[in-house]
């Protein structure tokens, strides 16, 4: 067996060495390649030189700069960004009316100039007034009033002596501040008496009952921020249950009023009185101006004459909205001279049912206080 193997490994020994033997050899590859002497050489071009790229002169050497300063170098900061300022609030958008809730400058309780007050209350409103007239020529003058409004273009008014002797409705068209103004409308029973005469009294014929009923029409017209002008008419009649005891009488009057600060009024005016074929049979004749201070017409049947022409002139003050008091003084230049001084006062309540109060617009610029 051994014998077997030993022959067969040198049989396959000898195989390959012949089988070796027959395989070429693989070509160098350093070695110069073969050349086929039937072919022609080929020709060989020598190759261009390139010039060589010149090299680039070396900058020159900068001086060395020195080191910033502390200053320098805080100036060098960037600064850090301003914040935006926050956009102002839009102002809410509101249905234009004929009166608005603001006004630049004006604060809750401060006053309304008396240019800017409109002849009617606001809706719901309540207001009294007194004014007195005591000291000068004639008789004493007491009037008084209570208003009260159920629009802002309409209202009731009444007097006090000492029982409610009075009613009467007045109403607005327009509006003060408006381009043609406002016309107010005013009537009805303006004063009755009736009773028992404890005292003589040689001007009245004889105890009963008399009825004043009167009738108005005014203008008032804003001008500006500072002014106003006012204009009434007046007609009066006085009916009697007695025989030959009636009276008519009219008058007429005129104001101009200057808003000297936002809480005091100037005003003064012309005014004109008389009776309508009657003698003045009233002690003293009172026509009605509910919205005005001071009083403007001085007509009295113990002064003789059924005429008076008289200059009203007033000073009125309101340091709140709700309250305003007056002093007037009223020369009467004809037919003969007489004066009359006096003080009136005013309160208001608003409002007392609806919608809030409005306040009118005023123009002034805010207070730098």
């Amino acid at each position: 067996m051994r014998a077997r193997s030993a022959f067969l490994a040198a049989a396959l020994l000898t195989l390959s060495t012949s089988v070796a033997a027959q395989i070429p050899a693989p070509p160098d590859a350093t070695a110069p390649p073969a050349v086929d002497p039937t072919q022609p050489a080929p020709v060989v071009e020598p190759a261009l030189a390139l010039p060589a790229a010149a090299e680039p002169d070396a900058p020159p050497a900068l001086p060395a700069e020195p080191a910033p300063t502390d200053a320098e170098v805080e100036a060098k900061k960037p600064e850090p960004p301003t914040p935006a300022a926050p956009a102002p609030p839009t102002a809410p958008t509101t249905t234009p009316t004929e009166a608005t809730t603001t006004e630049p400058g004006r604060r809750l309780g401060d006053p309304v100039p008396l240019t800017r007050r409109e002849p009617t209350l606001k809706a719901g409103s309540f207001m009294g007034g007194v004014r007195y007239g005591l000291v000068g020529n004639g008789p004493t003058r007491f009037i008084n009033d209570l208003r009260f409004s159920f629009t802002d273009n309409f209202e009731l008014r009444t007097s006090l002596g000492p029982w409610p002797t009075a009613l009467m409705g007045r109403g607005r068209i327009g509006s003060q501040q408006g381009d043609f103004g406002a016309i107010v409308l005013e009537g009805g029973l303006a004063w009755f008496d009736a009773g028992v005469r404890l005292q003589a009294d040689t001007g009245e014929a004889a105890v009963g009952a008399r009825f004043h009923f009167e009738g108005s029409v005014g203008w008032a017209k804003a001008l500006g921020d500072r002014f106003a002008v006012n204009a009434y008419a007046h007609y009066r009649e006085r009916v009697s249950f007695l025989e030959d005891d009636g009276q008519r009488a009219a008058a007429i009057d005129a104001h101009f009023t200057a808003d000297v600060l936002p809480n005091l009024a100037l005003s003064a005016g012309l005014g004109f009185a008389t009776t309508l074929g009657t003698p003045v049979r009233e002690v003293v004749i009172n026509f009605v101006e509910t919205d005005r201070p001071g009083i403007s017409h001085l007509l009295a049947r113990d002064e003789g004459g059924e005429q008076s022409v008289t200059i009203p002139l007033t000073m009125t003050y309101g340091r709140v909205d709700s309250f305003d008091v007056d002093i007037f003084c009223t020369p009467r230049v004809f037919p003969e001279f007489g004066i009359l001084f006096g003080a009136g006062v005013r309160f208001r309540l608003e409002p007392l049912f609806g919608e809030p109060a409005r306040s009118v617009v005023i123009d002034t610029p805010p207070s730098k206080s």
